[in-house]
């Protein structure tokens, strides 16, 4: 990974963590009638805050031949007129138009698995107005109305900091708090601003720093987290790695080059990290 590239990495963290922590309380508040159900014989859903996180994090479950849901969280047109960098390098009109073509390259990237997907309507959060907040009841309203029961829950972990990871894992941890079973996958690319910890590696090789101590400094709000490394690691073979690649190239107005380069040259993309959440003992259910 390029010096350049960690240090926009760490950045976009820093920044993140502390609008997570301003927008978002610890405690986790009682479920409402229109979460989603427990049901074991329904398939499993991946809450994905964006158009790209269950392909670059989940791959070995949407490939697997087994039936699973996916959910676009933050998948809403932002409104017409505002043209940021991105817009200006795609050669797109606005953010609008960017999002579109978004869908449409998630949609390629998901059929190279066989899968479809529900996009909600609700906003990410650089296309949020500042006093609109981030609600769970807003979160909790357009997932009902796209999936309504599940047998497992797979939520981002949150690591990097991301707020609309944040509101999701949010979400996910109230759903465990009411009898749904749930695992949260760690999140690419910003899992691996410091590289895979070693013992996530096959060839366990530690890389400069203590990743853990990293990672936990973005889950010490999750007392249902097992310790780290407890986690399931898949580590794909040549062929799933390769059709994971592929999907990952399909991301050019979501990831940057640099981002898609570097996941593919150290291998990063080849490596899944997720973990079974354990009710507290107090949980309602």
């Amino acid at each position: 990974m390029t010096t350049t590239l960690k240090r926009r990495l760490r950045r976009a963290s820093t920044s993140l963590v502390r609008r997570s922590r301003t927008l978002f309380e610890r405690g986790v508040p009682a479920a409402a009638a229109a979460d989603v159900q427990f049901d074991p014989q329904a398939p499993p859903l991946v809450l994905s805050p964006h158009w790209d996180d269950a392909v670059l994090s989940c791959w070995s479950l949407l490939s697997a031949d087994t039936e699973v849901e996916i959910v676009n969280l933050f998948a809403g047109l932002p409104p017409q007129g505002r043209r940021g960098p991105w817009e200006a390098f795609a050669g797109l009109h606005d953010s609008r138009e960017r999002a579109q073509g978004r869908i449409a390259e998630d949609a390629r990237a998901l059929s190279l698995a066989g899968r479809d997907v529900h996009n909600l309507p609700l906003q990410e959060v650089r296309q949020r107005e500042a006093a609109e907040g981030t609600r769970l009841s807003a979160l909790r309203r357009e997932l009902a109305g796209a999936v309504t029961r599940a047998s497992r829950v797979y939520a981002p972990a949150g690591i990097g900091g991301h707020v609309d990871h944040v509101l999701a894992r949010r979400y996910a941890r109230e759903l465990l708090a009411h009898g749904m079973p749930v695992t949260l996958y760690a999140e690419l690319p910003y899992c691996v601003t410091h590289g895979w910890p070693e013992w996530a590696r096959q060839d366990g090789r530690r890389d400069e720093g203590d990743v853990d101590a990293y990672w936990q400094t973005f889950l010490r709000d999750v007392p249902e987290m097992p310790p780290l490394r407890e986690g399931r690691v898949v580590h794909l073979d040549d062929d799933a790695a390769a059709a994971k690649l592929r999907a990952i190239g399909c991301y050019q107005l979501s990831l940057g080059l640099a981002a898609r380069e570097m996941l593919a040259a150290g291998g990063f993309h080849a490596v899944e990290v997720a973990w079974d959440l354990e009710p507290l003992e107090n949980s309602a259910g």
